[in-house]
């Protein structure tokens, strides 16, 4: 434990990124697609955009879908493309780059306005907390990609701002806006505009919403998304106001406006009790916001100083939000984990040793966990069960005894000991969770052995859900289309009580969008 290459840091950060890489990808695409919803929507509309060769105006089961701009759908199809064929891990792939990028960026931006080793804390802290190691890291959805360009943002804002480059400053951060939107729709317009007010707040200059370059800037968020709606007109020439209302249905549907002011209260003290849990362990850290003098030291540091306004400001839209879902936060978490870092390294060192005392407890009860859970893991029969088993438990002890030998470095073998949990979640937990989903794939399976001689639609609207038909197009290699009406001889998924008349019913089944059956009939 004395040797030096235990008492280097970049040791330490070797290792991590070393262990990253297979506590992502193993079983990434073992998992049914039925566990999230709008990951099987993304997987369905990537995969019509391929089956149709239409990219600019996407549909979902052959319908013109407007809650989202295409951009996240582009990069699903094209990890289809690169992978050949549209399996699970090539729709999760996505994902794992966009962590690997979003933490490269959280080291050099935090790195560079503060130090290296801050950076790798506030990155190891965002790729490790709850929520996305242990959920969102394994689903194919759009929100670390587009917290990435947010969080980008952010930072453009404060290194170009500070040097006064605002040329650069609005053009950089207008054109990763128009991507965010391309991406998401309208939340980027909003951040975009109050890290404007944030930047002048901190600056102590409001002349510079009013800065030539700030006009020009914009363009590079006009053209952008001009050109892609004028690209859209071409293939849908029906008028865009249905596709912004939806948009603007979408932005505001978790906000006071759709759930009025007795719910929007309610998440002013549920907001922040719900999100210390999905970013825990790292939230444990809050405890230092509520040292006397604590918000003055954040205000006395420039950086700090600056992530506090632009959090404080933006943050607002979700707090009062009811509903809000811990996946639009993570462009926030770095700025929350910088600020909960610096002041817990200036704090109460007692305190600081307390809460790592009790981590340390916790990483030494874990330890035993892999042991104590290996009669019933062996019953899973995964391959090399015993020596995984074994193996995580000696790196987990191992890790632990690091972690109270090496006090500079307990942040960083936190992560790593993380990752290593995070090894077992996709050996034994990943690929045997929520036996639903294995009954709705087999279901699409067998639908389409039923259907390989025939057309199939979908009548009587569409109560599939997206899982099933993603599953189905991709087998049957075309769009299953709804239809009002099929000719003799075609196949259709109708809900239980819409059966056409002259039909033969020929297989029920279950899917996850609705509790009645679905049948499968061929019309006579």
């Amino acid at each position: 434990m004395n040797s030096r290459l235990f008492k280097s840091d970049k040791f330490y950060y070797g290792l991590f990124v070393v262990m990253l890489i297979p506590a992502l990808l193993i079983n990434l695409g073992v998992h049914h697609i039925f566990i999230h919803t709008d990951e099987s929507l993304r997987a369905l509309i990537a995969l019509e955009m391929l089956l149709n060769k239409e990219f600019i105006a996407p549909t979902v089961n052959g319908l013109y879908y407007f809650n989202k701009p295409p951009l996240y759908n582009w990069i699903i199809a094209a990890s289809f493309k690169l992978f050949g064929e549209a399996s699970l891990f090539a729709l999760r792939f996505p994902v794992f780059l966009a962590i690997l990028l979003y933490g490269v960026l959280i080291v050099k931006f935090i790195g560079k306005a503060s130090s290296n080793r801050m950076g790798w804390f506030v990155a190891i802290a965002t790729i490790t907390c709850g929520r996305i190691l242990f959920y969102d890291s394994f689903l194919g959805l759009i929100d670390i990609a587009f917290s990435t360009l947010i969080f980008t943002n952010f930072m453009l804002f404060y290194h170009l701002g500070k040097k006064e480059k605002y040329f650069a400053l609005f053009a950089t951060t207008y054109f990763l806006s128009a991507l965010a939107y391309l991406m998401k729709g309208l939340p980027p317009i909003v951040f975009q505009g109050l890290t404007i007010i944030a930047m002048a707040l901190f600056k102590k200059n409001w002349k510079i919403l009013f800065h030539p370059s700030h006009f020009l800037g914009a363009l590079f968020f006009v053209v952008p998304v001009a050109g892609y709606y004028l690209a859209y007109l071409q293939v849908n020439p029906k008028p865009l106001g249905e596709l912004f209302s939806t948009l603007w249905s979408e932005s505001s549907k978790r906000t006071v406006t759709d759930h009025g002011i007795v719910d929007s209260l309610k998440a002013l003290y549920q907001f922040p009790l719900e999100n210390l849990y999905h970013f825990a362990p790292w939230t444990v850290l809050s405890v230092f916001l509520f040292r006397k003098g604590a918000f003055k030291e954040l205000w006395n540091e420039e950086f700090s100083r600056f992530l506090a306004l632009v959090f404080g400001l933006n943050i607002v839209v979700y707090w009062t939000s009811p509903g809000v879902h811990p996946r639009y936060l993570f462009m926030f978490l770095p700025l929350l984990f910088f600020m909960l870092f610096q002041l817990a390294a200036k704090g109460n060192q007692k305190l600081l040793k307390g809460i790592q005392m009790l981590l340390l407890g916790i990483m030494a009860i874990g330890s035993f966990g892999p042991f104590i859970m290996m009669s019933p893991a062996l019953e899973l029969g995964v391959h090399n069960d015993v020596l995984k088993l074994v193996g995580l438990g000696l790196a987990m002890g191992l890790l632990t005894i690091l972690f109270y030998k090496q006090r500079q470095r307990r942040w960083i073998i936190l992560g790593i000991f993380l990752l290593t949990v995070r090894l077992a979640f996709n050996w034994f937990i990943l690929p045997f969770r929520n036996t639903d989903g294995m009954e709705y794939t087999k279901a699409a399976a067998e639908v389409v052995e039923i259907t390989k001689d025939g057309n199939l639609f979908i009548v009587g609207g569409n109560h599939l859900s997206r899982g099933s038909s993603f599953l189905i197009e991709r087998e049957r290699g075309e769009v299953l289309n709804v239809r009002d009406t099929v000719n003799a001889g075609d196949y259709y998924i109708s809900i239980d009580q819409f059966i056409l008349h002259n039909s033969t019913e020929l297989y029920r089944f279950r899917t996850k969008s609705t509790d009645r059956e679905m049948v499968l009939s061929k019309k006579n």
